[in-house]
Order: structure tokens, then sequence, then C-alpha cells
């Protein structure tokens, strides 16, 4: 796995910056354990050899485990800003027909310094990933964090974007009755976007680039994609593992003279080193029965969307 560190000589337009001698270490710890809680070596041979269900069962865990990092990445990194308050523990926002209104029907910058009453009730809600506070500037922030927008239609970043505006109006309030009489001025609504698509930094889009303006941390932004390539290197070294100790094991079984048709899954002829390329063209071809030779070959057979899924799911964190 890479341990390039993160540049520290870069220019600084804040008051405040990343130490990658301190922050390093403990972002590499988050992204070795959101690696190892759900793609741990013995889960990943355990869901290739049962067929598969459960090898896309993998490959769709990989970027909710990552949006989970995301949100733990972040909130590490506002620590390091004395000036911020981070919350990211039970915040649901009652999201009220007439907050709903206000907003479609005003532009932003005319209710940002408006408040409304956190108790009331109502069936809508939203609950942010974080609500980040600027003490000293009275100025907080409802943030979503997303690892992508890429399967969303404009009509519903707007919907959700609208519902964060709705929230927000409640939020003065709130930190002033629940935290310690804290006192806000003025509430944004910002969606952190992770693949770096679909921005629209003048309407609260942002890249991950602009976490150094959200946190006031130089660096902020650059700590968080090294994080990303870290848990990205520690789920291919776990994946690779547990194809070669999977291979090995089919091979000795073969070897011995086991029976090969009671192995899981069917016989696609497909080798060792296939799988570790995650060559999609390979898998397709081994899969085909008129092309694959049956399986009378000396090659190692796992389900089909195991060759696929390095090449699939983390082809992102590139």
């Amino acid at each position: 796995m890479s341990h390039e560190h993160l540049s520290a000589d870069r220019a600084r337009r804040y008051d405040k910056a990343i130490d990658p001698s301190m922050v390093q270490p403990r972002l590499l710890a988050l992204a070795e354990q959101a690696a190892t809680s759900a793609f741990a070596v013995p889960e990943m041979i355990d869901g290739l050899a049962k067929g598969l269900e459960e090898a896309a069962t993998l490959m769709r865990a990989v970027p909710i485990q990552e949006g989970r990092l995301l949100e733990q990445g972040i909130a590490l990194l506002a620590g390091s800003n004395p000036d911020l308050l981070a919350l990211t523990e039970n915040i649901r926002l009652p999201v009220t027909p007439a907050a709903l209104q206000l907003v479609e029907m005003n532009n932003e910058a005319h209710y940002r310094r408006l408040t409304l009453d956190a108790d009331t009730g109502g069936r809508k809600g939203y609950t942010p990933d974080m609500l980040v506070v600027h003490q000293s500037k009275r100025l907080a922030y409802v943030v979503d964090i997303k690892r992508t927008l890429g399967s969303y239609e404009a009509t519903r970043i707007a919907d959700l974007k609208n519902r964060m505006l709705a929230s927000s109006l409640v939020v003065p309030d709130l930190l002033y009755k629940e935290h310690r009489r804290m006192m806000v001025d003025e509430v944004r609504a910002v969606i952190i976007n992770g693949d770096g698509q679909k921005i629209d930094i003048d309407h609260g889009i942002w890249p991950l680039s602009h976490l150094d303006h959200l946190l006031e941390l130089d660096g902020a932004g650059l700590a968080i994609e090294w994080m990303r390539k870290q848990f990205a290197s520690a789920v291919e070294r776990n994946w690779k593992a547990a194809v070669r100790q999977l291979a090995d094991s089919y091979t000795r079984k073969r070897d011995g003279g086991g029976d090969r048709q009671s192995r899981a899954g069917v016989d696609f002829g497909l080798t060792a080193a296939t799988l570790e390329r995650g060559d999609p063209d390979a898998v397709r071809a081994a899969s085909d029965p008129d092309t694959s030779g049956g399986s009378d070959d000396d090659s190692v057979s796992v389900l089909w969307p195991a060759a696929g899924f390095m090449d699939t799911e983390l082809r992102c964190f590139q």
C-alpha cells in the first residue's frame, strides 16, 4: 500500500493548516479500519466462494463504506481547527411546509439570517451528515456528504438542496437551546460531492478541494483525497490476498483429486492472475461456454463478478 506523504509546501490561504505528521496516521487508521471491518480477507473469500449474490453484495458495500469513511475523515479534520464545532450525532431537523415554501419562493440570500422554532413539529425531516459551526464568525453550515451525485437527476438534487435549506432555518434556535446557548447569525447549506462531478460552487455543491474553505484549514481537501487512496489500496490488497488464497485452495483440491463439482459457483476457466488484473474482457471470454474450453484446463474457477470487482468499483479512487 502506498504511503506517499501529504504535501506541506503548498501556499497557505488560511491561518490554520493541516499538519500531515499529526493527521496522516489518524486518517490511515480510519481507512484501514473501514477496509478491514467490511472487507477482511476471510469475509472476501467467503463471499466469493458462496456465489454470485454474495460477490455482488461485496461490490455494493464498497461505495457505502467509503461514504461513511468520508464523513469520519472530515469530522476528524474539523477537530484541527479550534474555532470549529462539528456536530455529527443524532441531528434531525424538522422540515415544515412553510419553510419549504419560503425556500422555493425566495432567493437564498434573503433568508439565511432568518430563524424558525426548532420545536416545530412536522412529518418531514432532514438529517444532515454534520453541522459545522464557525464560532467566532457565528456562521453555521448544514453539510451533506456524498460519495457521488452521478445517479442523481437534477430534480433530485434540487429537492435535496431545498430540504437542506428549509431545515437550516431551525439551526440557530436548535444550537441556542441544545448546545449551551451557542449563537449563530447565518446558516448555509453545502453538499460535498466526492467525485467532483455536477459541481455548482455558487449554489452549494462543492468538490472535496473546497473542504479547505468549509473547515478553513489549508490542505483539508488533499488530506481526504489521500485517505481515500489509502482505503482503495487496503481494499485492493485484501482482495488480491483473498483471490490468491482461494486459488491456492482450489488448486490443492484439484491436485489432491477432490471433487471439482462440489465447489461453489460455476467453472468459468479463470486464472488467479486474470482475477487480480480484473480484466473484464478476459472475464467475459472465460464465461462464454463456447470459448472457455470447459473445465478440463489447469485454471482456477471463481465466480464471474469477482474478476470485474476491482475494475468497476475501485476505478473511482484512482
